[in-house]
């Protein structure tokens, strides 16, 4: 898919509000201070690197920043179009200490490989969402007392009303899942939702409870479509639905995503003066895979950057970017020639490609809980 570049005009976000009965409309100014976002390697954008957990080789990053910047993918995520919509910033990492971050718009916790659940001594990160919203504490206690010591520090700091006034996007709770079916049944992963959904609650309410007012919540992808779990526990054909995932992981994203919808719905009832949006990432995920060829994708589920060759380029014990000696030799995962040929980068994440469209169809409006309004259009300029 070879993308010029165009001017996308969207719908701008308009969220709903909450605490009372029927539809409710808030303001249309899309005007945020800040943005604070939770969430996994779906929006993490350095954290894990930062963290010393792990690095990440050439050919991450490639497409956009020219070499790795911590995200596991080719170039950009769907979080650093949506801030370019927004016309801020990308997000810095809570944890980067060196390249002067400016933390003054806002903050990634995001981590990859977290969980919603806390983690334990298998998990692949200790930052798991509870941890995230201790850091998220911690940093405003921060930025409360920098304050207080005069101008120096507020260049680089929010201001005390971002708080209140900022965006709190989440992104998360597709490890929690996947990690499940390692060592659970179909039904047990199903009867764990209700816990998972729990420690989200009540980590929304401790935000809420910190002056958090305005909420952005994306559901969970089509775990079944990814080539790591296509390779994983699609080798029995029955067990692929009709575009060849695996049944029983959209089975359990689709329950998952119905009771975090439903919760969603709950607590705008609750949480007086809040606006919560929820964002159906997977049905924009899912059309992308059902019709890649229609969208000038030649590849649905095959890795841009993997190893092995079609149908799914992808083996575990060769990630993307990493030289190997397997069954006597050295093996290379290499990346693709043109990566916007490919829905899927590294066989668990998305190219910049189909994040670029993923986010163009968030920003429609058409997929979000309540709508977007359409009276304040606003512009998405891809840099490719």
């Amino acid at each position: 898919m070879h993308l010029s570049v165009v001017l996308l005009v969207v719908a701008l976000l308009c969220l709903g509000g909450g605490g009372g009965g029927g539809l409710v409309v808030a303001s249309t100014d899309f005007n945020f201070p800040a943005v604070f976002n939770f969430g996994d390697s779906n929006s993490d954008t350095g954290g894990r690197v930062a963290a010393g957990f792990e690095s990440i080789l050439p050919p991450y990053g490639s497409t956009f920043f020219g070499g790795p910047a911590g995200r596991f993918c080719d170039g950009r995520l769907i979080l650093d179009f949506l801030m370019e919509a927004m016309d801020m910033p990308l997000l810095n990492t809570y944890l980067d200490s060196l390249g002067a971050p400016n933390f003054r718009t806002g903050v990634n916790f995001a981590q990859a490989g977290c969980s919603i659940t806390p983690a334990n001594p298998t998990s692949v990160s200790p930052f798991s969402f509870g941890l995230q919203i201790k850091q998220f504490f911690a940093f405003k206690d921060k930025v409360t007392k920098l304050l207080s010591k005069g101008d120096i520090y507020r260049r680089y700091i929010p201001q005390e009303d971002y708080f209140s006034e900022g965006l709190y996007m989440f992104d998360i709770g597709q490890n929690d899942l996947a990690g499940e079916f390692y060592s659970k049944t179909e039904d047990q992963v199903i009867a764990s939702i209700p816990t998972i959904l729990l420690e989200f609650e009540t980590g929304l309410k401790e935000l809420y409870d910190q002056g958090a007012r305005k909420f952005w919540i994306h559901n969970t992808g089509p775990l079944g479509c990814l080539p790591q779990n296509i390779a994983l526990f699609g080798k029995d054909p029955s067990q692929l639905d009709e575009l060849h995932c695996v049944a029983k992981h959209n089975r359990a994203a689709k329950l998952f995503n119905l009771q975090l919808h439903a919760l969603c719905t709950k607590l705008r009832g609750e949480l007086a003066g809040a606006s919560i949006t929820y964002v159906d990432i997977h049905t924009i995920k899912y059309s992308l895979i059902a019709n890649y060829s229609r969208f000038g994708f030649e590849h649905a589920t095959q890795a841009c950057c993997g190893y092995g060759g079609p149908p799914l380029n992808y083996d575990g014990k060769v990630p993307c970017g990493q030289t190997v000696s397997l069954n006597g030799k050295l093996v290379t995962a290499k990346g693709c020639s043109d990566t916007t040929e490919f829905v899927n980068w590294d066989g668990i994440h998305y190219t910049e490609a189909a994040n670029f469209h993923i986010a163009s169809q968030i920003l429609t409006g058409k997929y979000s809980d309540p709508p977007f309004v359409d009276k304040m259009p606003f512009v998405i300029k891809p840099r490719f």
